[in-house]
């Protein structure tokens, strides 16, 4: 309308103003109407891509949720984004069940996005543990993985990424009579997660299997048993900076075995569920507070976790 005003006011004025402005407004219409298309055709390739692909402005309302499923496991990192985190954890043990009593770890990850939809990550804890016989501050095991992302969700079929994960022996076994602040095994893992949204909840689900390096002890092979791990949960978009989720997860682990021998009753069933919350502080920066508690097997009666991921 004030288009068709400012013309009315040149052809007032004379006929060969109007034209040349007429001209000017119809190559200006032009141009914006081929970038609007232009924007629609982006928007539609990446579409036939990925049908549930967020736009700009969705972008942005997702980024909690999109930065709670790297931690996840169900998203990696693009290529040169780069993820460091500092987190800090405690953990209880009820006395009745085990000599631990206490467990604070202070860790580092880092995580780098890499080509071909690839992230790698590596984690450094220091822990402090303490028992009925006394306390142990030491380095705790060092993890290093690998991840990738299969295919991105389509129509009714999920995401999919597999982890190649290991853990090394890094920190104090507690063989030698001493207070333990790692695992003592080498493990080596592998997993696939699976995740599918549907808007404002996004489900995961994941199956991994460990393999512990067998150790000789005292003249006495050790062999961990294997364990086949299952996970369970949903991720909540509560807000465009706040999403919150509850998952289940399990570990089956078979018997061990010392110097061949089976060890009775060693095999057994682990689990935890997890609750947590992220929001993002800045728009490099989210804060994430989770809590694992016990459902069974030995594992701590609760642990306390927050983390701090700050992405470059």
């Amino acid at each position: 309308m004030r288009r068709l005003l400012a013309l009315a006011v040149l052809l007032a004025a004379g006929p060969g103003a109007a034209w040349a402005q007429g001209i000017d407004d119809l190559q200006r219409t032009i141009k914006e109407r081929d970038a609007e298309i232009e924007r629609l055709q982006r928007r539609i390739e990446t579409l036939e891509k990925d049908p549930r692909a967020p736009s700009d402005a969705d972008d942005e309302m997702n980024r909690a949720l999109e930065r709670a499923l790297v931690r996840q496991g169900g998203l990696v990192l693009p290529p040169g984004t780069y993820e460091l985190e500092p987190q800090i954890s405690y953990a209880h043990w009820d006395k009745s069940r085990s000599a631990l009593r206490h467990e604070s770890e202070a860790a580092l990850s880092f995580r780098a996005g890499l080509p071909w939809e690839s992230q790698v990550q590596a984690r450094v804890p220091y822990v402090h543990v303490s028992t009925s016989a006394g306390s142990e501050t030491a380095l705790g095991d060092v993890d290093l993985s690998l991840s990738r992302q299969f295919r991105g969700e389509r129509q009714s079929l999920p995401s999919l990424v597999g982890s190649l994960s290991w853990r090394s022996r890094t920190g104090r076994d507690g063989f030698d009579g001493g207070i333990p602040t790692g695992g003592g095994f080498d493990v080596f893992q592998a997993g696939l997660t699976a995740l599918k949204r549907h808007d404002p909840l996004v489900y995961f689900g994941g199956l991994s299997y460990a393999s512990a390096v067998s150790r000789t002890i005292a003249g006495i092979e050790v062999e961990p048993g294997d364990a086949l791990g299952l996970r369970l949960g949903g991720i909540l978009a509560a807000r465009p900076d706040t999403s919150v989720n509850l998952g289940l997860n399990l570990a089956f682990v078979r018997t061990a075995r010392l110097g061949g021998q089976r060890v009775p009753e060693s095999d057994t069933v682990v689990g935890t569920l997890q609750v947590g919350l992220a929001t993002i502080l800045t728009r490099r920066m989210m804060l994430n507070l989770s809590a694992d508690l016990r459902v069974t097997g030995e594992v701590p009666n609760f642990r306390l976790s927050a983390a701090l991921p700050i992405r470059f």
